[in-house]
């Protein structure tokens, strides 16, 4: 796996004046990344379904920003809504809400995210006669962690692609920049995770996303994409074992330490492509490895059918829709 390093000075030139949407924003790895690009200088629109704690967070920001004597701030903003991610016009108005303020949107973020509902799968829970029970908290968490995040991924495209320009404020013009997507799954999204059946075919199904973006977004809209890949971290995803793992003095990583990682990922013009697997607070690519060794683990000569077959599909649009 090749290292993915954070460049403070990168992301301090390529991300101040930017425009960002943000899903899932006010708590945990969300909260953190929207206090980073805010403290960047970039313009935060970001959503969440907690109304409380997202208005306490853009209130916190607004109050910091003000309290900053004159030249010092950021120069950045935060503007909150409440979003349901399941709900599709309220995601599209988080979009607008950001096109409408400056004529464009430069990065698409998404962090929002629920954990696995308990009761479906063990033994004590399951029989003939539960299984006759609609599992709606299972749907609703592949709904959530799935379906929305592909919903967010074609919005992106549609809104960072309707203009070809960064911020029009001069200061924030970076010839190092290209407009990005950058997603959240999880180590569960790259190895086995035993006992998370929605959660991990959600996540799996994240960096599908991303696999299914990284040729196609750059060569058809100009677009980036990115997935985060985190492993243990101090959020309240993580509650339930969280002693269990600081016993053992096992690496955990800090929210921020995972919004670093988001925010190389959007600033980075070179990065794309990558599923990036966050431990300790360090990141690394997967991708990198995976292709890498392709012949070793799918075979040689297999390796070289499935790349000439993927030279022969190429982008999917002239046979998918046939």
């Amino acid at each position: 796996m090749s290292e993915v390093i954070y460049s403070e000075s990168l992301t301090d030139q390529n991300l101040r004046g930017k425009v960002v949407v943000l899903t899932g924003g006010a708590q945990g790895i969300g909260a953190a990344t929207v206090k980073l690009l805010h403290s960047k200088g970039a313009h935060v629109f970001f959503g969440d379904w907690d109304e409380a704690k997202g208005l306490a967070l853009q209130q916190s920001l607004t109050d910091s920003s003000s309290s900053s004597s004159s030249g010092s701030g950021s120069g950045g903003s935060a503007t909150f809504r409440r979003v349901d991610v399941r709900n599709h016009d309220q995601q599209l108005a988080l979009f607008d809400d950001a096109l409408s303020a400056h004529k464009n949107i430069d990065v698409a973020i998404q962090c929002a995210g629920v954990v696995e509902p308990g009761g479906w799968f063990e033994p004590k829970d399951l029989n003939l006669d539960t299984v006759r029970t609609d599992p709606v908290p299972l749907r609703e968490n592949i709904e959530i962690n799935l379906t929305s995040v592909l919903l967010f991924s074609r919005m992106a495209l549609a809104y960072l692609s309707s203009s070809s320009s960064t911020s029009s404020s001069s200061e924030s013009k970076s010839s190092s920049f290209s407009k990005s997507i950058v997603l959240t799954s999880s180590i569960a999204g790259i190895t086995e995770a035993p006992g998370l059946f929605a959660y991990s075919s959600a996540k799996h199904g994240v960096v599908g996303t991303m696999r299914a973006l990284r040729r196609f977004g750059p060569e058809k809209y100009g677009v980036r994409a990115n997935v985060i890949c985190p492993w243990a971290t101090d959020t309240q995803i993580l509650a339930g074992v969280k002693a269990a793992w600081e016993k053992q003095r096992m690496p955990m990583n800090t929210p921020e330490d995972v919004a670093k990682m988001i925010l190389q990922c959007a600033a980075d013009e070179k990065v794309n492509g990558r599923a990036v697997f966050v431990a300790g607070g360090r990141g690394y690519d997967t991708e990198e490895g995976i292709d890498r060794t392709l012949p070793e683990w799918l075979g040689k000569e297999n390796a070289q059918v499935f790349l000439k077959g993927q030279e022969i599909l190429g982008l999917g649009g002239d046979w998918v829709n046939k």
